[in-house]
């Protein structure tokens, strides 16, 4: 892992903190009085929203049956060992660990941490001592945990029996952490694929985060090739049966720990697997501002679909007689009531909460004592859809910013806050690119030389000086570099199409050589910009994509 974290600019330390106040002014202004009036935290079992949840830090949930390895893939992250880590192929992590930041090593009681009034863990209390006594934090001095909280669960196992002896609700505590999730990885191991009734229901109370799901099929280099494939077939099978979304889930495949390869058959594979989502997780705290704001808007439409059910619902109550007889009638047909509030106030079906927890929660209340529907209040919520949100959506980076602009909104400091990648060293079978010749390859090896090998040794500190972000400088910093060279827009354009190979919008540090290359042969040389690199040009580990 990296040795420390890449300090964050302070304009986007102000931007963050002022998007962050804005959020916390509206939700008390606007939402918490509509969530009390009609009782969102008892309907949707979600707490009110304190100031310590818009501030805390991004956090990544991982969840998965017993031996997946989601205790050695933060070991992995983390590069070391950390207070109460159990490892082992028998189900050793019994509790919910959650790992934070701080100047000594220590294990934190879940009963301290339910009430420290700087962690975001207060609203867990509703789970009962049961659930307190297996909850813990794991304090160390971390630079990815000065970004980001990692949140590490029991191995699932199968059957009804762990089920029953847990003491408490494992899947509504699931569904607490995934609410309050930035990412949340679902790990699976390439020799058991079957997915538990627990597993199942743990999933299923992901409902509503698809886009936060990344899922991991572990162990990987423990099998073949064509064991590989059929495994990856059945895994997806079983997910589509499990996951009620029609999207197909991003499966990340590979071996996630710091041991090598068993088997190198798929090293490439595996290893630009390992890539594409340590990108996920390097950007996390970038896109933290962007994702509060997304589960606030998720929040106030369900606050606004639940004042529309609570005011429809007392509306139809008699004054005098029969109350909880129309009580009863209203809850036995309630389908229906859903469907006449949904064409009545053109609201999304996806906003309704389930029908069946929902009849459950009203059969304990009486709808006599429900607040009636507050349009002003109504009102108020549209206004922050409609206006308040997209004013700050307008302070976040998008492509009709200036290059000026787009600096402010970036900051502008060359080093942005990102979560350091583990180094995978010689995991994946190679070696360094000299061990054979400390003077690299000759010319008449056409599999490995590159020409510009010499100009990537020399431009790797001014690489590593931008900040790049799990190894790629993001779109907005890789334009700025390129228009500081002083070339009219047509020759940037030739020269971006040149140089990102893999079209991701991104550099990594070749591709970055590449533009510099291209840039000094114009500028410096007066050479016009090739139609195509030339092959010595195009980096050995760039070239599958250019046939």
């Amino acid at each position: 892992m990296g040795d420390q974290l890449q300090a964050a600019g302070s304009e986007l330390t102000d931007r963050t903190n002022v998007i962050t106040g804005k959020l916390k002014q509206i939700y008390r202004k606007s939402v918490l009085p509509v969530e009390k009036r009609y009782k969102y935290d008892y309907f949707y079992e979600s707490p009110l929203l304190t100031d310590v949840e818009f501030d805390a830090k991004p956090q990544v949930l991982l969840v998965g049956q017993y031996s997946v390895g989601k205790t050695s893939f933060i070991r992995y992250l983390l590069g070391r060992d950390f207070p109460g880590q159990r490892i082992g192929p028998e189900p050793t992590t019994d509790r919910f660990t959650v790992l934070i930041n701080g100047p000594e090593e220590r294990t934190i009681p879940g009963n301290a941490l339910s009430v420290h009034p700087d962690l975001p863990f207060r609203g867990l209390e509703r789970f009962g001592v049961s659930f307190l006594s297996r909850f813990e934090g794991s304090q160390m001095p971390s630079s990815v945990l000065r970004s980001v909280t990692l949140v590490d669960t029991p191995g699932i196992l199968s059957g009804e029996k762990q089920r029953t002896n847990r003491g408490y609700d494992f899947t509504k505590v699931v569904s607490w952490f995934a609410e309050r999730a930035d990412l949340i990885i679902l790990l699976f191991d390439a020799h058991k694929l079957d997915i538990s009734d627990e597993l199942k229901g743990a999933i299923d109370v992901l409902k509503g985060h698809e886009d936060k799901i990344r899922c991991i099929l572990n162990k990987a280099d423990q099998i073949d090739r064509q064991q590989l494939m059929r495994v990856y077939g059945a895994l997806l099978w079983s997910l589509g049966k499990t996951m009620t979304s029609p999207e197909v889930a991003r499966v990340y495949v590979g071996s996630f720990w710091q041991e090598p390869l068993k088997n190198l058959d798929n090293s490439e594979l595996f290893e630009m697997e390992e890539k594409d989502l340590m990108k996920d997780l390097a950007v996390l705290p970038r896109q933290s501002a962007v994702r509060k704001i997304n589960e606030l808007v998720k929040r106030i439409r369900k606050v606004k679909t639940l004042a529309y059910i609570i005011g429809h619902l007392k509306a139809q109550m008699p004054n005098l007689m029969g109350k909880e007889k129309k009580q009863q009638k209203l809850i036995a047909d309630l389908p229906n009531v859903f469907r006449t509030i949904l064409k009545k106030f053109n609201l999304a079906p996806g906003d309704f909460p389930d029908i069946a927890g929902f009849s459950s929660k009203l059969r304990d209340t009486k709808f006599a004592e429900f607040s009636t529907l507050s349009q002003k209040q109504i009102d108020a919520l549209d206004f922050v859809l409609n206006n308040d949100i997209p004013a700050l959506m307008e302070q976040l980076p998008s492509e009709k910013d200036s290059p000026e602009t787009l600096r402010a909104k970036m900051g502008g400091s060359p080093s942005m806050a990102s979560v350091p990648v583990p180094s995978t060293g010689n995991k994946y079978g190679k070696q360094e690119n000299y061990e054979s010749n400390p003077f690299g390859y000759s010319q008449d090896d056409t599999a490995h030389y590159w020409a510009l090998q010499d100009s990537a040794d020399r431009l790797k500190q001014s690489f590593e000086a931008l900040g790049p972000e799990g190894g790629y400088l993001p779109t907005a910093k890789a334009r700025d570099v390129l228009v500081k060279t002083g070339l009219n827009k047509d020759q940037l354009r030739q020269i971006w199409n040149l140089s990102d190979m893999d079209r991701d919008g991104l550099f990594d540090h070749e591709e970055y050589v590449v533009a510099m290359f291209l840039c000094d042969a114009v500028i410096q040389k007066g050479r016009p910009i090739p139609a195509e690199l030339p092959q010595s040009v195009v980096p050995p580990s760039k070239r599958h994509l250019m046939n």
